[in-house]
């Protein structure tokens, strides 16, 4: 895919998306398009980009994702939308498409009424540019189908079903509101499976996945690729932004926001200020299986005994005397006993006869 118009250029001309996000108002989240298409920054660009994203430096390169945890209000659908019409009508697709082989941009929505929203900002975008209406062929209820420069492209929204995008040659991928992707099943992170579906329709076409939502339980992809992705640690690739309603729309009024936070501060931590609730979780909790994961990781590592007893004993743990009385016996039932390091050790009436392991 080769961008003949660079997002900043697109941007600014008001015969392409220059009256879709113009003004201060919109600031950030041109500074995000166009750090995420690989172009460069200016200084007080950059400021803003590291307050959005946690990192220094722009890449410097189009990112493989871009995930943006943005509370609500904060003009995501009508950001999508615009990055959509662009790589709809503003990069060249023919090396990656052979003949007869239409690229699809897709926009996945918890549901398709859902997915309808962004549909019609595209439509508006396209129908208020004529340089860029020009390029529709076909205009469906859940579609529109342009021709980019000898190349097929349509942009479709649809219910977010890991059933539904096989088959299809995607140059890009919008998950709109990832984290509340949950099945009528029951399935508690149908996201994992409908992502790994999405995925390979990019493959050929080196398209990007872009995840834009507003968080809510601290589990799901979202906040599986926020925890790991976010800041300076993150993959250079896989750009992570998380901002505040305000920060990226600062035309909402703070005592709007006040006031709903007055009513229920968790929603309103969520809603607002983009953070993860600790309020809403499985029955165990993420951080207390991750807890438990490395505990029981250093436990095998550290364990003296062979894997098969250690599979086959019972063992237990009880305070040990120390000079720190930070230290744990584990004793298997044939009497066999080693000493390991455990900060803080937990009281003893807890933790006297606690079987690890049945």
């Amino acid at each position: 895919m080769t961008p003949f118009v660079t997002m900043r250029r697109a941007l600014s001309d008001t015969h392409l998306l220059g009256g879709v996000l113009g003004g201060d108002s919109w600031l950030a989240w041109r500074v995000l398009l166009i750090a995420a298409m690989g172009e460069a920054l200016t200084d007080d660009e950059r400021s803003i980009f590291a307050k959005l994203t946690g990192r220094e430096r722009e890449p410097g390169v189009r990112v493989d994702e871009l995930w943006c945890v943005i509370g609500r209000r904060g003009g995501k659908s009508r950001a999508v939308a615009a990055l959509l019409v662009y790589l709809a009508t503003m990069v060249d697709y023919r090396a990656q498409l052979v003949l007869g082989e239409r690229g699809v941009v897709l926009c996945l929505a918890r549901t398709q009424e859902q997915s309808q929203v962004v549909l019609e900002y595209v439509a508006g975008i396209i129908e208020a540019a004529p340089m860029l209406a020009k390029m529709v062929i076909r205009r469906a209820a859940d579609s529109l189908t342009l021709f980019n420069r000898g190349a097929t492209i349509v942009i479709a929204v649809r219910a977010a079903s890991f059933r539904s995008v096989r088959g299809l040659t995607c140059v890009a991928a919008v998950a709109d509101e990832i984290a509340f992707w949950q099945g009528e099943d029951g399935s508690a992170n149908p996201d994992v499976e409908i992502l790994r579906a999405v995925r390979p329709t990019l493959l050929t076409t080196h398209g990007p996945l872009i995840a834009i939502s507003s968080p809510y339980a601290r589990r799901g992809e979202l906040w599986t690729t926020f925890k790991r992705g976010y800041g300076p640690q993150g993959d250079p690739l896989i750009l992570v932004a998380h901002a505040s309603s305000r920060d990226m729309n600062p035309t909402l009024q703070r005592a709007d926001i006040d006031r709903e936070m007055d009513r229920d501060p968790a929603a309103g931590l969520a809603e607002y200020y983009a953070e993860f609730r600790t309020d809403i979780s499985a029955f165990v909790s993420q951080e207390v299986i991750d807890a438990a994961s490395a505990i029981a990781s250093m436990i095998w590592i550290l364990q003296p005994i062979s894997v098969r007893r250690f599979a086959t004993s019972p063992a237990y743990l009880r305070p040990a005397s120390s000079a720190s009385g930070q230290i744990l016996t584990e004793r298997s039932a044939k009497g066999d006993q080693s000493v390991f390091p455990k900060a803080p050790a937990p009281p003893e009436d807890v933790v006297a006869t606690t079987p690890l392991f049945a």
